[in-house]
């Protein structure tokens, strides 16, 4: 397993944790398939499961950084643009030679989860925390 789910990366708020839990099995399923099984037939298809669930769990994201009226809002959705062009981008490099992409890919896909979680995620989380509805917000899971 290339990623395991560890405590510091849970944001406390279940939904984007679940999220978050799904793109490290996407993410540990190419790992699987490129790294140890040396097989890239599937790759194309997995990295189309990891664009659409990525853009699925961004637009969660990006409505609760509009609905707390998180400041650096729009830097975070231009990481997030940015990660789907790559994942796009990889889409078309791996037809090529998918084993040989994918190890690069595999290096990028842990580093990026594991930073944007670590570090952009977590900031938001703090300033969510601020606003005075968030905490009723995730008791109820209304988010």
């Amino acid at each position: 397993m290339l990623i395991d789910w560890e405590k510091k990366f849970e944001t406390g708020i279940n939904r984007i944790d679940e999220q978050h839990k799904q793109l490290v099995a996407i993410i540990n399923k190419l790992h699987e398939n490129i790294i140890i099984q040396k097989d890239g037939s599937s790759v194309n298809g997995l990295l189309m499961d990891l664009k659409i669930y990525t853009i699925d769990h961004f637009t969660t994201e990006e409505k609760m950084l509009k609905k707390y009226k998180y400041p650096g809002e729009d830097d975070h959705i231009k990481i997030h643009q940015k990660f789907i062009n790559k994942i796009s981008e990889n889409l078309y490099d791996v037809n090529s030679a998918p084993l040989a992409q994918g190890y690069q890919l595999i290096e990028f896909l842990k580093a990026w989860l594991m930073n944007h979680i670590l570090i952009h995620d977590m900031e938001y989380v703090t300033h969510f925390k601020k606003h005075h509805t968030f905490l009723a917000d995730i008791q109820t899971d209304i988010l």
